[in-house]
Order: structure tokens, then sequence, then C-alpha cells
């Protein structure tokens, strides 16, 4: 596999100025993707946070398919913001994304939770820095994000997927950030049915050590879980291959569809709690759903 380092420089050198200008990696109409939430109240202490992953995850690929181009054509960063208006999801990836938050919203409400939400103001979580290796940028965009949070008087931050949870925890590795950071995984108690197999998150799983929480949490809902050690144990699960995409868009893929295949073999419902891991498996499973699709 090689790797076009000047073409991964120029994308780094993109997304980080673009944060650094707007709190976005790549523009996006946040008006379209905060329009789910109409009944939240503005602002606050303690604010549900999407950093847009879920509405965004559908059209992810489509951005990283255009940095090569970028690269080749030497195209000016001014010119992508058009594509906010020419990239967006289809309408039925918007309302499943606006479905999941709401039934995410749901449940913190059912327990007894208060929140508000910061709407088309929302800024990114910096993960695609962290998790891109780009440390410097990460820090120096943290920092940014920090004095945002609070200029607005935000102490609290409940996030809903593992990318933005892991990237505003990991800050506090790199720079002062004592803003309270807590997954709604961590908040709620939920009710399901059915039988499923959990393809976790490795940022749920290993570097936030919720492997056991989350399972619990799952079994005594009245979901059955089905595991196989060399599948879905801790130490034997891997990676849906998205992380890879930006590198080699095969190698991806060909992982994402490894991944897939065993965990057909251990049953045909698959559970999921990343909007990229669904992303990524999603083509090669029929029956996929996230945690909040199918619990209340």
């Amino acid at each position: 596999m090689e790797i076009n380092k000047p073409m991964i420089k120029k994308m780094k050198d993109m997304i980080f100025q673009n944060l650094m200008e707007s709190y976005l990696p790549f523009p996006l109409d946040t008006k379209l993707y905060s329009s789910w939430a109409t009944d939240i109240p503005e602002g606050g202490e303690t604010v549900f946070y999407t950093s847009y992953m879920y509405q965004i995850s559908g059209i992810l690929k489509r951005y990283e398919s255009l940095f090569p181009k970028i690269y080749k054509l030497n195209i000016p960063r001014r010119l992508m913001t058009a594509s906010k208006f020419l990239i967006k999801p289809n309408s039925d990836e918007l309302e499943r994304s606006f479905n999941i938050l709401k039934s995410i919203k749901s449940m913190l409400l059912k327990n007894n939770l208060k929140f508000g939400y910061l709407y088309d103001k929302e800024p990114y979580s910096g993960a695609l820095l962290l998790e891109s290796g780009f440390l410097n940028e990460y820090k120096e965009y943290g920092k940014k994000l920090y004095n945002f949070f609070n200029e607005n008087g935000i102490k609290r931050i409940i996030t809903v997927d593992p990318h933005t949870t892991n990237a505003l925890k990991r800050y506090k590795d790199f720079i002062d950030f004592d803003i309270d950071v807590i997954n709604y995984l961590d908040l709620v108690n939920f009710k399901g049915t059915g039988n499923y197999v959990i393809h976790d998150s490795c940022l749920y799983s290993r570097s936030m050590d919720m492997y056991n929480s989350i399972r619990n949490k799952i079994n005594g809902s009245g979901i059955k879980l089905n595991e196989n050690y060399l599948i879905t144990s801790k130490e034997m699960g891997s990676c849906c291959g998205g992380p890879l995409s930006l590198i080699s868009n095969k190698d991806s893929e060909d992982i994402s569809k490894s991944r897939a295949e065993k965990l057909l073999s251990v049953n045909e419902n698959v559970l999921v709690m990343c909007p990229l891991c669904y992303q990524n498996l999603s083509p090669y499973i029929n029956n996929i759903k996230d945690i909040a699709e199918v619990v209340s």
C-alpha cells in the first residue's frame, strides 16, 4: 500500500484551515444538519452534542474521494465552498440520522436529563485530526474549541458517537480542557427486543473501556446478544475498516467485507453504535441497526 504523502499533507492543511476559520472540516449546510431538533433549548451549561457525525456519515466517503482530485487538479480551497450544496445525504440517509438523534434525545429526557443544543452554531470535534495523526493541529484546534465552549458557558457535553467522545476526552492529554464529557450510553437505561451480534466500536471497546458496560446495559434491556470469542470479544474483535479509507479505499473495503462476513457467521442481525461503522458495514449486511434504532 503506497501512501501519497503530498496529498495527505494538502488534505491536512485544508482541513485544519477550515476548522480554524469556521469550526468545520469542510463546508457543511449546518442549518440542514441541525434541523432535526426543534424543541430543545438553545445553549446552556449542558449541551447535546452531535459534531454532525450521524448527519454527515453518509457523505464522508464522497468527500474522501474528492481529495485526490483536489490534489491532482490543484483546486483552490475556496472553490470547495460550493460542495455543501452539491454533496448532501439522500433523503433516506438524512431521515435515518435524524431519527437516531431524536431517539437518543428521547432516552435522555426519559432519564430526567436536561440539556440544550447549539443548533447550526455547533462546532466539529476535531476527531479527523486526531485519528489521522495530525496531533499538532489537533492540539491547536482544541485550544480554539475549548475557548468556544467556555465563551458559550458550556460545562458539560453529552456526546452521541465514539469518535466525538474520544476526540473531546483526549484533549485533556494535550491542553487544559476541564469540560465534562460524557457519552449518552453512560447516562441512559433503555428497553429493547431482538437477537443480535454486536460489532463494537474500537474506540468504545478499547480506548474508553466501555466493552463490558455496554454489554451489561444491552443485556439488561431485553435484547439477546450472540457472542463468539474469536469474533466479538474485546481481545479479538476487529475494526470496520473505515479509518483506512483515506489512505486506501480498496484495503478499507476489503476489511469491511471480511468483518461483515465474520459477524454474519454469528447472527444475521448486527448491532452497531457508531455511524461510521454502519456506513462501512451496511453494504455487506442486510439487517444492520444502530442501537438507538432498536431501543427506547
